[in-house]
């Protein structure tokens, strides 16, 4: 009821200024929902709410769809189709270079960029995201890798107090048939891991042309030159 008040606010004051058929509003999230231990040392034994993923499992802090799925809704009048639905996968990061191009603008060429222009999608020119998937990150670690419907993962936590299982030959969950992500369907779909796993490759590749921004680098920071 709160973000729905706030959310109307926005929108109000979009209107009463005349800027609201040129503006581009757009609802999401960074994650799913907040985990919580009742009783821990560090959060207050005093119950809460805690937040629901729907269908499915996990919450904030965890490498499941429940901490990664988020809603997402965009508004640009006259511009994005109104109703228009789709299941294809898009990254917060995708803002950026989105957002350029509905600006008419383009990102630098001379640093990497994780985020994929996406106006194409949002504006119903095409009907399918520009990207297959994300890697899937546990604060500096990767775990895995979505692809499409499916996901494929090395490691697993199932709580943000919760130990980290690490798997020798990885888990292939079917997000379609088990949201839940408890049956590991390797064997036999083998033919989505060969599929999903070379983003991963391409993902670390990355890294050698564009190394990461160094802890302490000033700001503005300026990236060497190749």
């Amino acid at each position: 009821m709160q973000v729905d008040t706030y959310l109307g606010r926005v929108t109000q004051a979009l209107e009463d200024a005349g800027v609201s058929d040129n503006t581009v509003v757009i609802f999401t999230a960074d994650n799913g929902p907040e985990a919580l231990q009742v009783g821990s040392s560090n959060i207050s034994p005093t119950p809460a709410v805690q937040g629901s993923a729907g269908p499915w499992r996990g919450t904030l802090f965890t490498s499941l769809e429940g901490s990664l799925r988020v809603p997402f809704a965009i508004k640009w009048p006259d511009r994005i189709p109104a109703g228009a639905v789709s299941n294809g996968v898009v990254h917060s990061m995708d803002l950026f270079p989105t957002l350029a191009a509905f600006a008419g603008g383009s990102v630098p060429t001379d640093r990497a960029f994780d985020g994929i222009d996406q106006s194409d999608l949002f504006l119903g020119n095409q009907d399918t995201s520009n990207r297959e998937g994300v890697i899937v990150y546990m604060g500096e670690q990767v775990f895995g890798v979505k692809w499409n419907d499916w996901k494929v993962m090395f490691k697993e936590n199932s709580g943000v107090f919760g130990a980290t299982e690490t798997f020798d030959t990885p888990r292939v969950y079917n997000l379609l048939n088990d949201p839940h992500e408890r049956d590991n369907v390797l064997f036999p779909y083998t033919w989505v891991a060969e599929k999903a796993i070379p983003q991963l490759y391409e993902h670390a590749s990355s890294f050698k042309k564009f190394p990461s921004t160094p802890p302490g680098a000033p700001d503005p920071y300026v990236p060497p030159k190749h």
